[in-house]
């Protein structure tokens, strides 16, 4: 929305007097205060909330005035300025209208619950609607004032705690509150009144007047942990010379008190202040850790081509180089972050400088040709369309991150090469050099797997089972416990790509264990491997595994499970396999003869699905597959209906003995839970392989057409239990647009292709061409 400042609220403020509830509160990002919002009360019951921060880098000023009665909203007016935008929004009559639309939204009814980014107090309005004689997690719809819509939302009582302010004791709440990816936990006092917020996968807080303290921080609790006993300081705009002269620019976090200190560094391209706020620099500084957070090459402040992750292997050896001859070091250097800075960081750790100590990457990407830009030769298209329109420009824009793309249709435009002009009205020159770099060999400064050899130290790695870079972690994971490294940690939760941040993923809920307090977990890591400090990390299992289905943690000794067993079913079909109606199944042995299954795939069919472009999209989400009966273009093989429960754990791998009537096809393979109506539910995120490059990743050849091939498809780790009385199953498609480009079948380069044909697949599942789907039991849980 356009945002402005509103007069009428500014005025108002200045009449009313504060409620019972804090009339102030402080907002802090990694432990600093960026900002406050006031809270004020008339009279009638109107309330008022004045909100100022500066939220990296973007000054923002809100104000929001509501008015409840008979429990529902009788006006609402938010006005924000952020930056040079403006913009109003007002509601009332059943009507909300925002600056700048042609006609106001109109409501079912005006709202009960109310919620806004920038102001805590109207949160209350939320919990008052929960049902405390039912109790436990219920959704509720709220009205998102922001965005003048109402989405439903998970609320759940956790219990109640004493509380001492200004020396009385209180009794206050504890709730949790999804909205979304992203779980809000508030405290509430004994009115009823918001008093705190935490956002703990942001770093987020907003905290009372009065009530400092109300959320504790679990570390303090293990006092065998390094604590926060240092004041601190900060350094701006440092200045580190690389091997070849470019400068590179970091902010540092640092003790007051002289002396030398193990590092923590976080390179980013997002610019380094979101890092160094959002990563909690100052936190760290006051357990007696240095920070350095880093602008990558060509990012903000940092000299150089930003070519992306192309220049981090060197720039992060002589960072770490740099960093171990400055005066407050002490020759030990830790790394973490994630996505991109999680991948910097095995990038710097193949070229084995002796300061790094010890790395934890977060959610991060492995080789460029596994998962971004290219998934094993499939070219990730909307995930590298999304990707470059936040990074296009020296400044990063992250207003764009939770935004969908603008123009989403013309995700269709042929050839590739276009796409960013139709998409942004610009040419983006690092995704033109993308679709030139069609093999693995092309990314000679990317890649770093074929050297994970080098790299003895210990690495923490954290992902989830629905991460859009899980693959990274399932492939970086299986190449160290490869090379037999018994100084690796692992875990995988119930998550996408912003890890441990909410109980939900789409229209799933694991329950509230599924979120976990990760700040102990590496202040014990760094404490063990830069400080030296026995802390107790030789006996955190090396494998934390959430199971799905189960919605439960498991502890393992690696990763699959030592005392996981392997089993092989295999692709059958008596009849048709296709769609809703698919005779497909997945027995245990491959039968002596039969006929194969058949498919078709149109490229030129394939299209954007309903309500992909809309902002309310990511409230459809589901994990649903709907299948049309009469649908052709892909293959259903499923188990029968289990007698008992099956927990699965692990790697998974498909063979499929195929053949085509095309040049190139790709191949896509996901893994559903059936349950006893007939409904398919994803597990976890589908493996997939371009045809050309079944034999090399490098030398990509095309296909004959009708001759028969054999892919193996690795798809993505997870950890599932299938419920007694359903059934596993199988999905094989040859397309996931726009997810992915489609193959075109002719096999001409990407780039510039632009012709499309139709194809025929065949599927072979007899004895002679044993179609497979391989994969792990986990063992009985002892209960």
């Amino acid at each position: 929305m356009r945002r402005s400042v509103c007069s009428f609220c500014l005025c108002l403020l200045a009449a009313w007097s504060f409620s019972e509830g804090p009339g102030r509160f402080s907002i802090l990002l990694g432990g600093k205060q960026i900002g406050t919002t006031t809270v004020t009360r008339a009279a009638d019951g109107t309330q008022a909330s004045h909100t100022d921060l500066d939220l990296l880098g973007s000054k923002i000023v809100s104000d929001l005035a509501w008015k409840m009665a008979e429990g529902r909203a009788v006006t609402i007016e938010l006005a924000q300025k952020m930056g040079k935008s403006d913009g109003h929004i007002t509601v009332s009559d059943s009507k909300a209208q925002i600056t700048g639309a042609d006609k106001p939204i109109t409501l079912k009814a005006m709202p009960k619950a109310l919620f806004s980014n920038y102001h805590p107090a109207p949160a209350s309005t939320i919990f008052a609607q929960y049902d405390r004689a039912k109790g436990g997690k219920q959704s509720l719809n709220v009205f998102i004032v922001d965005g003048a819509r109402e989405i439903p939302c998970a609320v759940l009582l956790k219990g109640t705690r004493p509380f001492m302010r200004d020396a009385k004791a209180e009794v206050v709440e504890d709730w949790e509150f999804t909205i979304g990816p992203v779980t809000i936990h508030y405290c509430l006092n004994g009115n009823g009144d918001v008093v705190g917020l935490t956002v703990p996968a942001q770093n987020f807080d907003m905290i009372g007047e009065g009530y400092d303290g109300v959320f504790v921080d679990p570390t303090t609790l293990y006092k065998e942990l390094s604590q926060p006993t240092f004041s601190t300081k900060d350094m701006v705009g440092v200045k580190a010379k690389m091997r070849d002269g470019a400068l590179l620019v970091s902010d540092i976090a640092l003790p007051t008190v002289d002396g030398k200190y193990p590092t923590i560094l976080m390179r980013t391209p997002y610019g380094r202040m979101t890092q160094f706020l959002g990563g909690k620099a100052d936190w760290w500084a006051k357990r007696g850790y240095v920070v350095v957070v880093q602008d990558c090459r060509g990012r903000h402040d940092s000299d150089g081509e930003w070519d992306p992750f192309v220049h981090e292997r060197k720039d992060g050896y002589d960072t770490i180089d740099w960093i171990s001859k400055q005066p407050w070091s002490d020759g030990n250097v830790g790394m973490i972050g994630g996505s991109y800075a999680g991948a910097v960081q095995w990038q710097a750790a193949v070229e084995g400088h002796p300061a790094l100590k010890c790395i934890v990457p977060q959610v991060s990407p492995p080789d460029a040709f596994f998962n971004l830009p290219y998934d094993h030769g499939v070219f990730f298209l909307w995930g590298n369309v999304w990707w470059a329109n936040i990074v296009k420009g020296k400044i990063s824009d992250l207003g764009s991150i939770g935004q969908p793309l603008p123009n989403i249709n013309k995700l269709s435009t042929l050839p590739l090469s276009r796409i960013p002009k139709a998409l942004f009205g610009q040419d983006i020159p690092f995704y033109d050099r993308w679709l030139d770099r069609d093999t693995q060999g092309a990314w000679g400064g990317w890649n770093f797997q074929d050297d994970m050899s080098k790299v003895t130290i210990p690495a923490l790695q954290i992902s989830g089972w629905w991460d859009g870079d899980g693959i990274g972690t399932k492939t970086n994971w299986a190449r160290m416990a490869g090379l037999g490294r018994k100084n690796q940690w692992l875990i995988d939760g119930p998550w996408s790509h912003g890890f441990n941040a909410s109980t939900q993923f789409a229209d799933v809920d694991y329950g509230s264990a599924s979120v976990l307090e990760l700040d102990s977990v590496y202040l014990r890591w760094f404490d063990t491997w830069l400080k030296k400090k026995q802390v107790g990390q030789e006996k955190v299992p090396h494998a934390r595994i959430f199971v799905t289905g189960a919605n439960e943690w498991r502890d393992m000794d690696a990763w699959p499970d030592s005392r996981s067993t392997s089993r092989t079913l295999y692709l059958s079909a008596p009849g048709p396999a296709n769609g809703a109606t698919s005779m497909g199944e997945l027995v245990d042995k491959p039968q002596a003869e039969q006929e194969p299954s058949r498919y078709t795939f149109n490229p030129a069919q394939a299209n954007i699905p309903k309500g992909m472009g809309d902002s309310a999209a990511s409230d459809l989400a589901t994990t649903k597959l709907e299948f049309d009966k009469h649908e052709s273009d892909h293959l259903v093989y499923k188990t029968a209906p289990l007698a008992d429960p099956l927990e699965v754990g692990g790697p998974i791998q498909l063979d499929l003995y195929f053949q085509t009537t095309a040049k190139d096809v790709d191949f896509f393979a996901l893994l559903v839970d059936i349950d006893e109506k007939g409904q398919n539910r994803l597990v976890g995120l589908p493996g997939k392989i371009g045809g050309r490059y079944l034999a090399s990743w490098n030398k990509p050849t095309l296909l004959i057409p009708g001759k028969q091939y054999k892919a193996t498809i690795d798809l993505w780790d997870t950890a599932h239990r299938f419920a007694k009385g359903h059934r596993m199953g199988v999905v094989v498609t040859s397309g996931m647009f726009p997810m992915y480009a489609r193959n075109l079948g002719t096999g001409e380069p990407i780039k510039n292709a632009t012709r499309m044909v139709t194809s025929s697949e065949t599927i072979w599942h007899d004895i002679k061409h044993p179609s497979a789907l391989r994969f792990r039991v986990l063992p009985p849980v002892k209960r």
